[in-house]
């Protein structure tokens, strides 16, 4: 971590009644909003290399950003310089719909590479994990999101990691949360045995715990764990917490997204809880520092108004408001039933890797890695990005051919085949655009109805913010 900075690790757990243990890692740097990084597991040590790696990511990711080569220019021109093959075209990377890119449009580029070590250049927003890493005064396409960090003690750990968040989200997209279709797991064959305690342990508190699927694509079980707390939560707004992961091996899967789901609880508790019950519970000398360092004009509007909102509600509101989405079921496939590869068969960093990019080939994508390895130490950190996987479609709108093709699937309202008020083109290559089944235009108005008041489960405003913000506004 950088010298000038207050590093800090600490359990928070204790803000729950679960026992899985929970920690926080911290880096606090003059005039820079904190980073964070959080980590769970069975044991202690798992949850700390968890936070840490996490740490790692974010503040690795930033380090990158301030002393990479940029290159400013449009795409039509670089093209021209780079050749197609050198260049990332942004229609291919999930702009959000109506979006008022141009090739003509001047961007920043930085150098990410193939596998094969090509370079390639990709806009900046979309290696940042924030956008005041940037370092500009506003993004031009996108909202840089943390999707496709990845960290590890070799590039193929981390790539491997950085891609299967990618697969997650890709495959959740329009699958859950608001757009949640109601696909529960029957957990007929879960294989760990402390998993199944984990489980079990859960259900003896109170609270009723869900396995839900939001798909298989690339033969790889994307879940999502959820659970209403009908017990004693810390705070309310532990009823809305929620753990994924996509991972190859359906047990991996179920076991990161249920101790995710542990994780979540502690870390929305020590997010968005009570400053007052925060302060007792956590280290006195993070939480003033944190405060001092907390910068509500760095928000998304949005997302700080709605968790501000969120966190005034009680438990029974609140778990009103998932009732129809988040907690819904409306059929189940067992478990056994999910495709796997065995854990055994891929212990090697480089065989997960291998696995994974031969099942994105077979649908013709291909892994751009950003290595913002440090160059002392053996940590490794990049930033993966796939042109043609999605993400954030309910929270920035941002769609593309492969989710133009799941809501035509399934004759989503969302997706319109001619414009109409309220309604966006979704902005594609036009061979994508053919493979996608033609023109679409995205009701974006829809989706924010849709949406509504479940905004906080797209975007979350950062440590204390939404309790500042209520008293700022009580004040």
């Amino acid at each position: 971590m950088p010298a000038r900075g207050h590093v800090s690790v600490f359990r928070v757990d204790m803000l729950d009644r679960i026992g899985i243990p929970v920690i926080q890692a911290n880096l606090i740097l003059p005039d820079e909003p904190a980073t964070i990084g959080y980590g769970y597991g069975f044991e202690p040590i798992e949850a700390e290399v968890g936070a840490l790696g996490e740490l790692c990511e974010e503040v690795h990711v930033h380090g990158w950003l301030k002393r990479a080569e940029r290159i400013v220019g449009s795409y039509a021109e670089l093209s021209r310089q780079h050749g197609t093959t050198g260049i990332v075209d942004p229609l291919t990377l999930c702009l959000p719909a109506g979006s008022p890119y141009s090739p003509e449009m001047p961007l920043s580029w930085v150098t990410a590479h193939r596998l094969s070590g090509e370079p390639v250049l990709v806009p900046r927003e979309w290696v940042a994990a924030y956008p005041y890493q940037l370092g500009e005064d506003k993004p031009r396409l996108i909202t840089p999101i943390t999707n496709g960090l990845g960290a590890g003690f070799d590039l193929p750990h981390a790539i491997a990691h950085g891609l299967m968040e990618l697969l997650q989200r890709d495959g959740n997209v329009v699958t859950y949360r608001a757009l949640d279709q109601g696909v529960a797991i029957e957990l007929d064959a879960v294989e760990e045995p402390e998993v199944a305690a984990l489980l079990e342990h859960l259900r003896s508190l109170g609270i009723a715990v869900k396995v839900k699927l939001a798909c298989t694509d690339f033969g790889i079980p994307n879940l999502y764990v959820v659970g209403d707390d009908h017990g004693d939560p810390t705070v309310p707004i532990q009823v809305t917490s929620c753990g994924e992961a996509s991972h190859p091996d359906r047990a991996r899967s179920l076991r990161k997204a249920l101790l995710e789901f542990c994780g979540s609880r502690s870390r929305k508790a020590a997010t968005h809880g009570p400053i007052e019950a925060i302060t007792a519970a956590l280290p006195r000398d993070y939480v003033e520092r944190q405060m001092a360092v907390a910068m509500l004009e760095e928000e998304e509007n949005r997302a700080l108004d709605a968790m501000a909102e969120w966190v005034g509600q009680d438990a029974a509101e609140l778990r009103r408001r998932l009732s129809g989405s988040v907690f819904a079921e409306r059929r189940r496939v067992r478990l056994s039933d999910l495709p796997t590869v065995p854990a055994s068969a891929m212990a090697d960093s480089g065989d997960r890797l291998r696995l994974l990019t031969d099942r994105l080939a077979a649908e013709g994508l291909e892994p751009l890695v950003v290595d913002c390895s440090p160059a002392e130490g053996r940590v490794k950190v990049v930033k993966a990005i796939v042109p043609g996987l999605e993400s954030e479609t309910m929270s920035y709108h941002r769609i593309g051919w492969r989710g133009v093709r799941r809501l035509r699937a399934r004759h989503d309202p969302l997706l319109l085949d001619a414009p109409r008020e309220g309604a966006r083109r979704v902005r594609l290559r036009p061979e994508d655009e053919a493979r996608a089944g033609g023109p679409a235009w995205f009701d974006a108005r829809l989706a924010d109805q849709l949406v509504g008041k479940l905004y906080p489960l797209y975007r979350e405003s950062g440590p204390f913010s939404a309790q500042l913000h209520r008293q700022r506004r009580a004040a």
